[in-house]
């Protein structure tokens, strides 16, 4: 009888302890590879791509509807989001022969428009940033900066950065928006530094080094923070939280990923995956960090799963 009772509180206490929301299929597939998703600033759309960063679509959560905005080469690759969930910015590619040659290009989501803001260059290393409450932005060159008026006339108060920060090489340049200034920072010597993210708040970046570590760092260059092995971060909106993937590979193929959230101080980090069939990658935080958003890299598909 006793074992009976304690079998009964086992099997209660199973159903007690909180479960792991399952993810929820949004769209893509093996045929239509879809990747990079990414969350609008008001939560409402994401953004996505197809293989090979090929072209940029819009999904909309309410109506569970589709746009396409791009189907050009490169563009969903290092895509930003304006801060007021209305337009796109990317580098897009085309090709003349073998020559691959970039443009920096704005795409407006409601009206279908797009403002060109350089030339197609054969050469363009670096990708663009919003900047001065996304009324201008920022492209890195060898030599400096380029800064260019990107058509908003109104700046966004919840999100005007006072520095911008970018890569350079196996650098990290941070840009005061005021009056210009340029820092340059030196975290991880002679190592190249791959996926910087800039906190909402503009205090702080995360970024990973290739062949080591995630880390995260104050905007000044102080208070770095080993995280561990990790790929590809992203903040959370209050900027105290960094979701990311830890991947592997064989050298020419993806075999496994899963996601992970932590603290921007290294604290609490959790694996929110934890699969063994799927290998999921490119997480990205919903507005009000209740969700997360990623693609699958072996069914081509995009998922949505809560985590609160």
């Amino acid at each position: 009888m006793k074992k009976l009772i304690l079998l009964f509180f086992l099997v209660l206490a199973q159903f007690a302890l909180p479960q792991q929301n399952s993810p929820i299929y949004l769209l893509g597939s093996a045929d239509d590879v879809s990747i990079n998703p990414m969350f609008s600033p008001d939560g409402n759309k994401i953004v996505y791509t197809k293989a090979g960063y090929q072209g940029i679509w819009i999904y909309d959560l309410a109506t569970k509807s589709l746009k396409q905005i791009t189907d050009e080469p490169a563009a969903g690759f290092g895509y930003q989001w304006s801060s007021d969930s209305k337009s796109i910015l990317s580098r897009v590619a085309k090709f003349e022969d073998t020559k691959r040659f970039n443009a920096v290009k704005i795409f407006d989501i409601e009206s279908n428009q797009q403002l060109q803001l350089t030339d197609y260059q054969s050469r363009m290393p670096y990708l663009p940033v919003w900047s001065d409450g996304d009324t201008k932005v920022i492209l890195p060159t060898k030599t400096g900066v380029e800064v260019f008026n990107s058509g908003k006339l109104n700046k966004s108060l919840s999100t005007t950065l006072e520095v911008n920060a970018f890569i350079k090489g196996d650098k990290i340049v941070t840009r005061q928006v005021l009056d210009e200034k340029i820092k340059i920072l030196e975290p991880a010597k002679d190592a190249q530094i791959l996926n910087l993210v800039t906190s909402p708040d503009g205090s702080k970046v995360a970024f990973e080094v290739l062949g080591g570590n995630l880390y995260s760092m104050n905007i000044d260059g102080t208070n770095i923070t080993d995280l561990g092995k990790g790929n590809r971060p992203r903040w959370s909106s209050d900027s105290k939280k960094i979701v990311y993937m830890i991947a592997e590979d064989n050298g020419q193929d993806f075999t496994d990923s899963d996601i992970y959230s932590i603290n921007a101080d290294g604290t609490q980090k959790k694996n929110l995956t934890n699969t063994i069939d799927k290998i999921e990658m490119n997480p990205c935080f919903s507005p009000d960090g209740k969700a997360i958003v990623f693609d699958v890299y072996n069914d081509g598909s995009i998922y949505l799963m809560n985590i609160e």
